[in-house]
């Protein structure tokens, strides 16, 4: 697949939509051929497949460098979680399983709960929908109300924390880490690559298309 074809748009749309339930990869493969890419062509193609690629490793170091600087603030580690969750709550995969899952979880406490809030959960509309047209609902609940909900606790968990210097050395030392590792990690495109291919192109020309109206709303 050739990566300078795929905007960064798609980019975000295909991040949006993928599966982030995959462990990260392996150290061995993660610290492993490095090179300085020799055109900017070459520079936008890597940053695009290191970033589809080793999405988990580079959510796993950021949230690694929050938490050492936070680990004596559990105020600001709590806010941290809540900006982690509701950003989580953006992908639609993410989103549509915690849905179902707290369904599945209500229907055991209490039925008739479940029951109404199925009638109003509806169908999503979702994966592989134009992102003015997504609309995916959290038991019932718009999801952009669920996540500015987190958000809003984060901030005001930040603000009560007072670890503004903190947050932000933690955001530089991660998202650093990041772009070096993009930047500077050489893609083994022949071998380990061709599975993150095969799946980012069927994310991005609409090939997997789960409906999901399928999903267990009958509980």
């Amino acid at each position: 697949m050739d990566w300078s074809n795929v905007t960064y748009d798609e980019l975000l749309t295909s991040l949006r939509e993928v599966d982030w339930s995959q462990p990260p990869r392996p150290m061995s493969e993660f610290f492993s051929r490095f090179s300085i890419p020799k055109t900017q062509q070459k520079l936008q193609q890597r940053f695009k497949c290191n970033v589809y690629y080793y999405r988990s490793s580079y959510a796993l170091i950021v949230l690694v460098s929050f938490v050492v600087a936070f680990i004596r603030r559990p105020t600001a580690l709590l806010s941290i979680l809540a900006f982690g969750f509701g950003s989580l709550c953006l992908n639609d995969t993410f989103a549509t399983m915690l849905s179902d899952r707290m369904l599945r979880f209500i229907r055991k406490l209490h039925p008739p709960l479940a029951q109404r809030i199925r009638a109003t959960s509806g169908g999503h509309n979702g994966y592989g929908a134009p992102p003015g047209k997504r609309s995916v609902k959290i038991c019932g609940v718009q999801r952009v109300v669920v996540v500015a909900t987190f958000l809003s606790i984060g901030l005001l968990l930040l603000y009560y924390s007072a670890a503004h210097l903190t947050i932000l050395w933690a955001t530089l030392t991660g998202n650093a880490v990041v772009l070096a590792h993009t930047v500077l990690k050489t893609p083994n495109l022949k071998t380990r690559l061709s599975s993150a291919r095969e799946e980012f192109r069927a994310v991005w020309r609409g090939y997997q298309q789960p409906s999901y109206d399928a999903h267990d709303y009958n509980l």
